[in-house]
């Protein structure tokens, strides 16, 4: 038995002309924080919909906790707490009355709704309305709900969005805490990789419908190649000694773009100075992790 609580096989969502999500292989490992990136209209919140049975797939296939969604969705949302877009709440009841609500529909114990409201800091706020609330209070509260009857599962959709730095840190902090102290899986969807790099044990980058990325966050760093701009005497003859040593090459006015998995600027130096060439001008450029996402979430892919 694998060790995804989450996974996907060749799933497919159409809406008439339009198809949101082309076929992703999602594989998401138990007990840990999985960051869903992408920019707005990538296909998060369809996928979300359909990892909850909330929206049917046209195609391909979904386990959740190793059950087959279409088959066993009731008893999967026994163990699945969610979040989507916005907390759902009557402003003009407090808390503790929201909680409740939720506690009745899912047949808890009263003492649940004290264990969640202590968990997200909320439980000196219980009788206070929540009209009356921040908006990171109403994110914690959201929160709170997508963690009544303790689930296995965690999805939080978007959980900071509108939030100041200071909402951002405590919800972070907050979601941080579960695997450790609850033992939860989470998956929480974002369009800013900042914030998701604070928190996240492993990435899936999605753009329009499409997985073009699954991992963990240092095997995309280490994927990074670094771009050195040079200028070397005999610039034909170098040109020719880095292209049979595998480095890929982009003459810019008299200098030279170098590009290679793990080249440095020492090493490109002293493979040229060995090999009786002058090196007038050496600089090097790596892609911050900012930038690679931004690379394969913005820029348009050139065939």
């Amino acid at each position: 038995m694998n060790n995804y609580i989450v996974e996907t096989k060749e799933l497919v969502k159409d809406f008439k002309d339009f198809k949101a999500v082309k076929g992703i292989d999602l594989k998401i490992k138990k007990g840990t924080i999985y960051g869903f990136l992408g920019p707005n209209g990538a296909g998060k919140s369809t996928t979300i919909r359909m990892l909850l049975g909330l929206v049917k797939p046209t195609s391909g296939s979904i386990k959740v906790l190793g059950k087959n969604i279409e088959i066993e969705r009731e008893e999967i949302l026994k163990n699945v707490g969610a979040l989507v877009e916005s907390p759902s709440y009557y402003a003009h009841l407090t808390a503790y009355e929201n909680l409740e609500i939720t506690r009745k529909i899912l047949k808890l114990q009263k003492s649940e709704i004290t264990r969640v409201l202590d968990f997200v800091k909320l439980s000196e706020v219980r009788n206070k309305k929540v009209k009356e609330f921040s908006l990171g209070m109403k994110q914690r509260l959201g929160i709170a709900q997508a963690l009544m009857g303790d689930p296995e599962l965690i999805i939080l959709d978007e959980p900071t969005n509108g939030l100041d730095p200071s909402g951002i840190h405590e919800i972070r902090d907050l979601i941080k805490a579960l695997p450790k102290e609850k033992g939860s899986t989470v998956i929480v969807s974002s369009h800013i990789l900042s914030e998701i790099e604070l928190m996240a044990d492993e990435i899936g980058i999605i753009k329009k419908g499409e997985l073009l990325y699954q991992g963990n966050i240092e095997e995309l760093r280490q994927g990074n190649t670094s771009k050195i701009l040079v200028q070397v005497s005999n610039k034909e003859e170098a040109i020719d000694l880095l292209i049979k040593r595998g480095y890929k090459i982009k003459e810019e006015n008299e200098k030279l773009w170098v590009k290679g998995e793990s080249l440095t600027a020492a090493r490109l130096c002293r493979e040229l100075v060995l090999s009786g060439y002058d090196v007038n001008y050496l600089s090097e450029e790596g892609k911050s992790l900012e930038d690679m996402f931004l690379s394969l979430t913005v820029e348009e892919r050139v065939c």
